[in-house]
């Protein structure tokens, strides 16, 4: 029997977004399509919800969705948060120390702010560009911030350092973080019991869909468990390899309408 999807999960970064970060109008005529058939459709992002939000309000979808890579579920209609899990201050200050001695530039986020050391950072001006949410710059004092977080960002100038910080961030936390990767330059940390997996599945249960049947699409490490758990994981052409390695199948790339051409098929 052939699949037939009740559910579509989709990523936005790199997966339902172009190269400039956009919805294209192909894009969102197949996903509305979808949902004019009955499929459901969730978006499940490592954004901040301020950035994702008006994205998921072009979809058009009224199903909880999932951000900074499943730490926050929240209705994108009622704005009400459904589920939250921060990293714990301790574990937060201790990234901050660790970042902080390497030398290396580190962003956090909490109550849907996101908190730098300098907005003037290259590094951070590269991030709001895609992200299109403004930072609020602490100095010096960011360092020494023992508040909580619900998600922590590594940004690397280079292949060689990001390779450095995904390595040496992973060895060091082990079991305390979730550390998945993103736009092979962003170590992004939740939650150790947080990822887009274990939240899309909390949604699912509420609307008693079973992983079976969802088709879930995706471009990034953060993707992985969310691929594996769908009945359908999609990996896009422009995917990293770990990613293709864990999907049944690899779509065309982002700048191809790549996720929009892999829905079309049961539509």
């Amino acid at each position: 029997m052939s699949f037939a999807p009740k559910l579509i999960v989709l990523d936005l970064d790199g997966t339902a977004l172009d190269s400039t970060s956009s919805l294209t109008q192909h894009t969102i005529d197949v996903l509305h399509r979808a949902m004019d058939k009955g499929i459901k459709v969730m978006v499940a992002t490592g954004r901040m919800c301020p950035s994702a939000l008006p994205i998921i309000r072009t979809i058009g979808t009224d199903l909880p969705c999932i951000f900074y890579n499943g730490a926050i579920i929240k209705d994108p209609v009622s704005g009400k948060t459904l589920f939250k899990q921060e990293i714990g201050s301790k574990v937060t200050s201790e990234v901050a120390d660790f970042y902080h001695d390497n030398g290396w530039y580190l962003q956090r986020y909490y109550n849907d702010r996101l908190y730098v050391v300098d907005d003037n950072d290259e590094r951070c001006k590269f991030y709001v560009s895609i992200a299109k949410v403004p930072a609020y710059p602490l100095g010096a004092d960011f360092w020494s911030e023992r508040s909580d977080s619900i998600k922590l960002l590594g940004i690397a100038d280079g292949p060689d350092e990001f390779e450095q910080m995904v390595t040496l961030t992973r060895e060091h936390f082990l079991d305390r973080l979730y550390v998945a990767t993103s736009w092979k330059r962003f170590v992004e940390m939740v939650n150790r019991d947080v990822n887009k997996a274990k939240s899309v599945a909390k949604v699912a249960a509420q609307l008693d869909i079973e992983s079976k049947y969802a088709l879930a699409i995706g471009d990034s490490t953060n993707d992985r468990e969310m691929i594996e758990w769908a009945g359908l994981g999609i990996a896009m052409g422009n995917a990293d390899q770990e990613l293709k390695n864990a999907a049944d199948e690899i779509a065309p790339d982002n700048v191809h309408d790549g996720a929009a051409s892999v829905i079309e098929r049961f539509l």
